[in-house]
């Protein structure tokens, strides 16, 4: 079982909205491969899958912008990634896109085809967003390959025969090696686990006997990643278990589990986790409804809901009040473009900090103890992570708000000092309830109805917390209820999968708001 970052799957990325997969996974892709190629980009092709979910969201959904912007070199989180596409015009980098039936081995699937100063396609990379902002390129020049950005790589195409010969010296530089089926005549090795720098290495293979080219694929990921790390858990029962032999509460775990993973310190780990907190207080902010362009085509509205609470009789929500604005401002800036923190995705970026930081805030909690439940938070959706997914092409929106409810729920129970065991009933209690929701992005925008879903995905979060402190049994464990929910979104229909195919995107109001639109 793959263990993945909290830091790199879960609490992020740091990011322009409007979607962790079509937007920020594109642009890690994109920068992925600007790495790969080691040189400015002239021109560019990106072929979308015909068969995934590309087609109907890559507009809506920010997937042109975000290939654009990282093909460019643009960071997720540089504000400027949203104008990549008038960029790249500006500065002559021609980047295309169309459609083409490809291996639909997963719902986000592009190839990127990149020409060189002759008009041929010098690289050619086929690629997998993979949900939450995570990505795979599986295929380079016809070569199997894996880069996930998690760690550096290097990329060294050799005439067969000399396979042997080259991988024995190429030790010398890496701690493992990797090698590809033979095509027409050469091998593809990948050397990872760097025991000397990218450009060391790069240097020594390029001047070995039959070496036809070498690539450098650098880390991309905030936190860098052991090639030979072992996690301490990966399950919640395992966790049960390893919190029961060290006495250590949920935020320490995850301490404890990202180190074991990352090339980080437990300081440097808390220095992200701040910084995801900064981000996360920044986009709970809501943007000026007359000053801020909407892309979509809902009306930024969470201010002056703010100004109405005042006059206009609502119910008494108490702390839930304060985390519904939070939610909807972090939701509206996703959809303006702006930067939010995943957390596990950015349509469900306002679930976690609505039900963590802002309940903490309203409980009168430091930064340390929100960062705590931070992490705790971050270690719920570890647990996802590694035993299903977040993509709502692959498992509806429950994989987005429902993870998201469930983290929110483990992490507001540190808040309230509960036990490990504790924040993991809550987690499965959240996400049961959540089990079966649909992904249906009316004109493939994260507007309608996933503004309004982050709401109730927070609310469920926040009570099922005090439920389970309250000492309500949810019966199923939560390793189960992932398990469910992973099966359960394998039996939905396509149309229900962020395809715009069912649900909502089909009532005739949705219709008329997409052609009124698309006019």
């Amino acid at each position: 079982m793959q263990a993945h970052s909290i830091f790199n799957d879960v609490l992020g990325p740091l990011m322009a909205g409007p979607s962790s997969s079509h937007s920020a996974g594109c642009a890690r892709i994109g920068r992925q491969t600007r790495l790969l190629w080691g040189k400015e980009i002239k021109k560019a092709v990106v072929v979308y899958d015909s068969q995934g979910s590309y087609p109907s969201t890559c507009v809506g959904q920010g997937s042109n912008f975000g290939f654009t912007g990282g093909l460019l070199g643009l960071e997720n989180d540089d504000p400027r990634i949203k104008d990549a596409e008038e960029m790249a015009q500006q500065l002559g980098v021609e980047i295309t896109f169309r459609t083409e039936k490809l291996s639909a081995r997963h719902p986000n699937e592009a190839r990127i085809d990149i020409y060189d100063e002759d008009g041929q396609v010098g690289l050619s990379v086929l690629t997998l967003s993979t949900g939450g902002g995570m990505f795979e390129i599986v295929e380079l020049d016809g070569f199997p390959v894996f880069i996930d950005g998690s760690c550096d790589r290097l990329l060294v195409c050799c005439e067969a025969v000399c396979t042997d010969s080259t991988a024995e010296k190429l030790t010398a530089c890496g701690k493992k090696i990797d090698r590809s089926e033979e095509h027409d005549g050469f091998v593809m090795l990948t050397v990872s686990g760097m025991v000397v720098s990218p450009e060391e290495a790069a240097r020594l293979a390029e001047n070995l006997p039959g070496v036809r080219y070498v690539r450098c694929a650098p880390v991309v990921l905030p936190i860098p990643m052991k090639v030979d790390g072992t996690a301490p858990f990966c399950t919640a029962a395992e966790m049960t278990t390893y919190g029961t032999r060290t006495g250590k509460a949920l935020w320490e775990l995850a301490l404890d589990y990202e180190c074991a993973l990352g090339e980080v310190t437990a300081e440097q780990v808390l220095v992200q986790a701040a910084k995801t907190l900064a981000v996360m207080r920044q986009a709970a902010q809501a943007p000026d409804p007359d000053t801020t362009p909407i892309y979509g085509f809902l009306p930024y509205q969470s201010r002056r809901m703010a100004e109405q609470k005042a006059v206009v009789p609502t119910v008494n929500c108490g702390w839930l009040d304060k985390a519904m604005f939070y939610a909807l401002a972090v939701m509206e800036n996703s959809c303006a473009h702006n930067i939010v923190a995943a957390a596990p995705t950015a349509g469900a970026s306002g679930v976690v900090p609505a039900a963590v930081v802002a309940v903490g805030e309203e409980m009168g909690c430091t930064d340390e103890e929100i960062i705590r439940g931070l992490l705790a938070a971050g270690l719920a959706g570890a647990c996802i992570a590694n035993q299903a997914t977040f993509g709502a092409e692959v498992a509806g929106c429950q994989a987005e708000n429902g993870a998201a409810s469930a983290m929110a729920a483990c992490g507001v129970v540190q808040l309230l000092g509960g036990t490990v065991q504790q924040g993991l009933h809550a987690a499965s209690l959240a996400l049961q309830n959540l089990l079966g929701l649909i992904c249906d992005p009316i004109g493939g925008l994260t507007e309608i109805p996933c503004i309004s879903r982050n709401v109730t995905a927070m609310s469920n979060a926040v009570l099922s917390a005090n439920m389970t402190m309250l000492g309500f049994d949810q019966v199923i464990p939560f390793d189960e209820t992932i398990e469910t929910m992973l099966r359960v979104g394998r039996q939905l229909p396509a149309e229900l999968r962020c395809t715009c195919g069912g649900g909502l995107c089909t009532t005739p109001t949705a219709k008329c708001i997409v052609s009124r639109r698309n006019k």
